[in-house]
């Protein structure tokens, strides 16, 4: 608190403006310290006035008005205002030393009826009053356009704000030079300015009242209106890379369902039951033991180079046509060697083995009735084992979700002790005891063990394949139940008639085998692949071509994290900004995009003139965009270099200053009894007493 003197000062200033311009939380944020929050600032605008009465019955708040300014002790006592054009304003001009003025500055009507409206008001009642002029929330110049802003609720009535509508500090500098006042800004979000404009309406008061006191020693110390240095503005936050959500692990079911390529018959009580080795080999040890034991058709064992082969020396028409209804490819050079293939085959005869394993009674290998199929697995199942019941556990393996189905439980967990698969049992034991939030747990377990064997199992080992892709640089074997249960483009090029559907080898062109590794590992586990000597905008198209918006978004967060800690090593990733922007937009990489937009708008000033000729290579569209978002904004550059040379220049800084002060001679008439009338108010003994209107 600052000491009181005998020779106080107090001053009466007085706030007015239009409505919604943010006098009321002005006078708040100064007189009570109160903070505001953007959620509060947005609200649809309701009139308010701060009372007076405040420093009568507020001890705090009647602390808080005394300041310390260039040694003078003054007391601020502040006047709301309502804002409406027709109200009768009188009382509150009443013996008014100092008036604040305020626009908004990003509401142009405002600061028309400074001119219009209110100096024409406070010439008619206090003619020989100081007025400065404050321009209100200075932080929208920046937020309006960001998504923080945007996506707030702010009421029916809101009017969004355009970039015409945003006021530059020089206009108002220009309109207070015009009307011979002072100009300061101030934002409530940011506390920017509360101090400078309250400090300097008090200097701007006193400095009028010390030509009628001209021997007060105080005032003689006492500074004329300071410069305001320009608002620091944040830099913007750059955009993060989001994922779109998806139930990747319920996909594997519409297989199940609908027995599409299935490579294993399990019998259950003579019912048929189509399922996928690989799907059951990275869920259950049980049936990892019993596959891998399988005895393999010499035609399974056939290098990819030779099979290869049978592509290069087919005619081009072919690649062009459809399967017969027949699903036989129609007469061309292959079917020689067709013919040789399905001689091998004949040569495999069916084999039959019994697993030791209590749960399966016999295993039946047939060869293929086609030469591009795989051999056909039938399994006999233990009688104990439903149908009912092993369909339940057939779903349980594809999603790791178990499900309420309490008729069936004592069947399922007498098949799933058979199929030694304890998580199960304990899944539906939680169920039965009402413990169901204990197998959110459980599933967390079984999707991890999952992802992590379809990694050994089916990515690096290569087991149980069925398909070879040849890519740019060789050979690549995958799994077709896999690829069509997360990828909509494969699951109709495998299950249409199309060419792909029965060929063992399917020509990939445009992607390298390391590329297509990742694009695998996404397919098949759901999650973010490794990027290790991935080229990651060849991923992205390939991403884009298959229509797997995840996967993009996947690789874009990986190059947006690359980029991050090459910058943050101070290496210049300036070009390579500029290289994958237009990539970026080409292959609907619409995060990674915007991303670079950012980084080239905050680094606009790094642009020339080294990298000015790939800027120019850029699309018109994205060169304006950069233009029109990049940080600072050309206005702020203005501002500090003004600043800037105002404070090098002594000279200068005194002309703004000269400038800035109220001048009560040119204002005074004849009949002005001015000095009288200060010199009785400034003698008032009763520091709470307040002038009447």
């Amino acid at each position: 608190m600052v000491k009181q003197n005998s020779q106080a000062e107090f001053v009466k200033c007085v706030i007015v403006g239009d409505p919604g311009v943010g006098k009321t939380c002005l006078i708040c944020a100064w007189a009570t310290g109160v903070k505001y929050c953007l959620n509060e600032l947005v609200k649809t605008h309701v009139a308010t006035v701060w009372a007076i009465d405040h420093y009568r019955t507020d001890r705090e708040i009647l602390e808080r008005s005394w300041i310390d300014v260039d040694g003078a002790c003054v007391s601020l006592r502040l006047w709301d205002t309502f804002g409406y054009h027709d109200k009768d304003r009188r009382f509150a001009y009443g013996r008014a030393d100092v008036v604040i003025l305020c626009f908004s500055v990003v509401k142009p009507l405002s600061l028309i009826n400074v001119k219009k409206v209110w100096l024409p008001e406070i010439r008619k009642y206090c003619p020989t009053t100081p007025i400065v002029l404050v321009g209100t929330q200075a932080d929208m110049r920046y937020l309006y356009n960001t998504e923080v802003y945007r996506n707030l609720e702010k009421g029916l009535l809101y009017r969004p704000i355009e970039e015409k509508d945003i006021i530059s500090p020089q206009e108002g500098r220009d309109i207070a030079a015009e009307i011979g006042v002072a100009y300061y800004e101030a934002s409530i979000l940011t506390e920017f300015g509360i101090e400078d404009v309250f400090l300097n309406t008090v200097r701007a008061a006193l400095s009028d009242r010390r030509k009628m006191k001209f021997w007060d020693s105080q005032l003689r110390k006492l500074k004329p209106p300071m410069i305001q240095p320009p608002m620091e503005l944040p830099q913007p936050t750059y955009p993060k890379v989001t994922l779109p959500s998806i139930a990747i692990y319920n996909d594997l079911c519409y297989l199940l369902r609908d027995e599409i390529e299935g490579d294993v018959v399990f019998v259950a009580k003579r019912q048929c039951i189509y399922a996928h080795k690989i799907c059951l080999m990275v869920t259950s040890s049980v049936f990892k033991a019993l596959f891998l034991t399988d005895l393999k058709s010499p035609t399974l064992e056939q290098p990819a180079q030779e099979v290869v082969s049978e592509d290069k020396v087919s005619d081009d028409s072919d690649k062009d046509r459809l399967i017969d209804s027949d699903g036989v490819l129609p007469e061309s050079p292959l079917s020689d060697h067709l013919n040789v293939v399905a001689n091998e085959q004949k040569e495999f005869e069916t084999k039959t083995f019994v697993p030791s394993h209590p749960a399966f009674h016999s295993v039946e290998i047939k060869p293929p009735k086609h030469p591009f199929q795989s051999n056909q697995c039938t399994v006999q199942l233990n009688p104990d084992i439903t149908p009912q019941a092993f369909h339940y556990i057939l779903e349980y393996l594809y999603t790791g979700v178990a499900k309420e189905q309490f008729d069936i439980f004592d069947q399922v967990i007498v098949a799933a002790e058979l199929l030694q698969l304890p998580e199960l049992v304990l899944s539906i034991r939680n169920f039965l005891s009402q413990e169901a939030y204990l197998n959110l747990e459980l599933r967390r377990r079984f999707h991890i063990a999952q992802c992590s064997n379809l990694r050994e199992l089916a990515l690096k080992r290569e087991i149980a394949t069925d398909v070879t892709f040849q890519v740019d640089d060789g050979m690549v074997r995958a799994h077709k139940p896999l690829l069509m249960a997360h990828c909509e483009m494969m699951y109709a090029m495998f299950s249409d008639n199309f060419r792909e559907s029965s060929a063992k080898v399917i020509s990939f062109p445009g992607i390298c085998k390391d590329t297509f590794k990742a694009l695998q590992e996404y397919l098949y586990t759901g999650e973010s692949p490794c990027m290790s000597g991935v080229d990651c905008m060849s991923l992205i198209e390939v991403a884009n071509r298959l229509c797997l918006p995840r996967l993009v978004a996947f690789t874009e967060g990986h190059v947006v994290q690359e980029l991050g800690r090459q910058e943050d090593a101070n290496v210049n990733i300036m070009e390579d900004v500029l290289s994958i922007l237009e990539t970026a937009q080409l292959h609907n990489a619409v995060q990674l995009a915007k991303w670079c937009l950012h980084y080239l708008c905050v680094h606009f000033l790094d642009i020339f003139p080294q990298y000015v000729k790939l800027y120019k290579t850029l699309s018109l569209e994205n060169q304006l965009y950069i233009d029109k978002h990049r940080w600072p904004p050309e206005w702020y550059v203005k501002e500090m270099e003004l600043f800037q040379s105002l404070m090098n220049s002594p000279s200068k800084k005194q002309q703004h200053q000269k400038q800035q002060q109220f001048s009560r001679w040119e204002r005074c008439t004849s009949s002005c009894l001015c000095f009288s009338r200060r010199h009785s108010h400034s003698s008032m003994a009763d520091p709470l007493e307040l002038p009447n209107s």
